[in-house]
């Protein structure tokens, strides 16, 4: 005896899976081949900055008329004439020049020939009317600048600071500056070999506009 089956319903349909969000790879980026140079530090300027006094200086009768207890030596104003360009490297004017090139430290007795010629010309010599100094002497008083003796090697001229004596007029300016001159050939030479030979400074350094 045959017997009728049932139809079987189809199976249910299965859902397809949710495709996989696709994300683009992270790339590191390679090293580089040497690192980055550190800046440059910046380059200080040379000028020396004035410091007040901690004690109060001592009076002397000899040029610069305060004891000092150390010196340097300098050059400064490598540039041509210009008006406004201070002549001394420092007075108590103008303070510190904004031209210092170099300095160095010098010895007491290197200091001592220095105060030594400046009293032998009596102070400032000039020899001509163009004084432009590119080299000096400074003595301090621990930090405190207390004199300065400028000499300019192309024109010949010595200005000082302070002022070793005060102007003379007539006949008594005229035997000073007789007297001045006499000194000024024996030191003039002392002054050249002092910053060429002893320091190592050009007497005639190369200049900018």
């Amino acid at each position: 005896m045959l017997v009728a089956c049932a139809p079987r319903e189809p199976p249910a349909p299965v859902p397809a899976p949710a495709p996989t969000p696709v994300t683009a790879p992270v790339t590191t980026p390679a090293p580089s081949a040497s690192p980055p140079a550190p800046p440059e530090p910046a380059i200080e300027s040379p000028t020396p900055v004035e410091s007040k006094p901690s004690e109060p200086l001592t009076p002397s009768k000899t040029w610069p008329f305060v004891v000092w207890d150390r010196a340097e030596a300098f050059t400064f104003n490598h540039l041509l004439y210009g008006p406004g360009i201070p002549l001394r490297v420092w007075d108590a004017t103008s303070g510190w020049s904004p031209k210092i090139v170099d300095r160095k430290p010098v010895t007491p007795e290197q200091a001592s020939h220095a105060v030594e010629w400046v009293v032998a010309t009596r102070g400032d010599l000039e020899v001509s009317k163009c004084a432009f100094p590119r080299h000096a002497v400074v003595l301090y008083a621990g930090d405190t600048p207390v004199g300065s003796v400028n000499v300019c090697f192309e024109c010949g001229d010595i200005l000082v600071w302070p002022a070793f004596e005060a102007p003379a007029t007539g006949p008594a300016a005229e035997r000073r500056h007789s007297q001045q001159m006499k000194a000024y050939k024996r030191v003039f030479p002392q002054w050249q070999r002092f910053f060429r030979d002893e320091l190592g400074f050009p007497l005639t350094p190369p200049l900018q506009n």
